[in-house]
């Protein structure tokens, strides 16, 4: 909130302060005469220019005035009866040396009221640099994903189906996905936000245009990172946190190179051409993906349930009674796992006791196709990660549990209860429980699975 504030205020002092510096930035300037000039003045002129730390503008503003003072100048010497050789050095030695007057001029263009407009400006053009880059990512984004779907369904279909016998299943769940994809795209919104935001300062403020890129760069850089490691809070998982750790790189680069172009950002593409090649693209993506999903052979759904059985029973036997469940709903996914089970008949507990709910960390049954959704309690643990009482009062008993800091993110909910003989048993489960990281990169480092 502190940050969403300071934000707005820049804005607001920005957006009083600079309001007549605007209008002068796209200003056209006529160029310096330096056809009367010998050249001697033009190499002065040159020198000026090369030690002036300004934007163009202002740049070409006090090459065309001291072209016009020079022509004056030696205008006037020559009617004193001097000769225009004589007449240029004297007009050029009243000047001084040139990089220090370059220095004097770019100081007397640097006042506190174009600083704190800059600064407004500076942060101003970030946010909006942001929302570009971000528009940017978006759109390579979807041409590569075109591409990428072609030349998998196509050409490459072969070779991916043979590597895929060989490689290790990588398995992202949608919400690890979906903050993969916005770190992704937070990289190229640093890039551009800090590029503006240079270009801004300096354009307002009439600063150096390498001093106020190491100042963004070095500052800005590490406050982005330290918000990303102990501020924002969002669902990590090592894939995101991988990507969102160069956010602050992209933009202390995006900072020091603000004056460089892009790469690839002078080539200019004809915009029929972007227009036929997408629409190629977007029918053969359909085209191919139709052919390539009609000609997959869909796995079987079924699996040996021995394995599972047998682990689940270490935990704990089956009970063997039916204590008529009725149905199950709740929440689950996000950070945590909350359902509600309602008991058709509370009678069939009197002969059990210390009734609770068990949450195991989970792992996918060994062997089973990726279509299947087969979990068993992960070895190693002897214990459930946490336990809850059952209210045995109500015919809904309800679980809740946080796990938003814990690495592991797919559990089973087992429902126990000791019976009359003293043995704890299974009364029923539910199978597995995806939930998924949801905290700062901080968070995600320093937790347990």
């Amino acid at each position: 909130m502190t940050l969403l504030i300071a934000f707005v205020v820049c804005i607001a002092v920005g957006s009083v302060l600079n309001v007549r510096l605007q209008r002068s930035i796209g200003r056209a300037v006529p160029p310096a005469n330096t056809a009367e000039l010998d050249l001697e003045a033009q190499e002065f002129l040159r020198t000026l220019d090369s030690n002036l730390d300004l934007p163009e503008t202002d740049r070409a503003e006090l090459r065309a005035e001291l072209a016009d003072h020079l022509s004056d100048s030696v205008a006037r010497l020559e009617a004193e009866g001097q000769p225009r050789e004589r007449a240029m050095r004297e007009a050029l030695a009243r000047l001084g040396n040139p990089a220090e007057l370059a220095r004097q001029m770019n100081s007397a263009h640097r006042s506190a009221r174009r600083a704190l407009a800059g600064a407004a400006g500076g942060v101003f053009e970030v946010g909006v640099g942001a929302i570009q880059g971000y528009l940017v990512g978006l759109g390579l984004y979807g041409l590569v994903s075109l591409v990428t779907g072609v030349l998998l369904s196509t050409a490459l279909r072969g070779a991916v189906d043979s590597a895929a016998r060989f490689l290790p299943a990588i398995s992202l769940g949608s919400t690890d996905m979906n903050t993969v994809f916005t770190a992704s795209l937070g990289c190229f919104a640093a890039l551009v936000g800090a590029r503006r935001g240079v270009q801004a300062t300096h354009r307002l403020s009439r600063r150096s245009i390498s001093a106020i890129s190491r100042w963004v760069g070095i500052g800005g850089g590490p406050l982005i990172a330290y918000l990303l490691m102990f501020v924002i809070s969002q669902p990590q998982s090592w894939p995101a946190v991988s990507i969102e750790l160069l956010i602050p790189i992209a933009f202390a680069f995006g900072a020091l190179f603000a004056m460089r172009p892009l790469p690839l950002a002078r080539v200019r593409v004809p915009g029929r051409l972007v227009a036929v090649a997408a629409t190629v693209l977007i029918v053969a993506v359909v085209a191919t993906g139709s052919w390539y999903s009609t000609g997959t052979v869909t796995a079987s759904s079924s699996y040996d349930n021995g394995q599972q059985t047998a682990a689940l029973n270490k935990i704990a036997p089956a009970w063997s009674g039916d204590i008529g469940l009725e149905g199950r709903w709740g929440t689950i996914g996000g950070s945590v796992v909350d359902e509600s089970w309602q008991i058709q008949d509370p009678k069939v507990l009197s002969g059990l006791r210390d009734i609770r709910f068990e949450l195991w960390r989970a792992v996918p049954v060994a062997g089973t196709p990726d279509s299947v959704q087969a979990w068993l309690p992960a070895p190693g643990y002897s214990a459930p990660y946490a336990t809850e009482p059952a209210d045995v009062s109500s015919a809904t008993f309800t679980a809740h549990f946080d796990v938003g800091h814990v690495k592991t993110t797919r559990w089973l909910l087992l429902l126990t209860a000791v019976a009359s003989d003293g043995i704890r048993y299974r009364v029923d489960w539910r199978s597995e429980c995806p939930t998924s990281f949801s905290g700062t990169i901080w968070d995600w480092l320093t937790a347990t699975y």
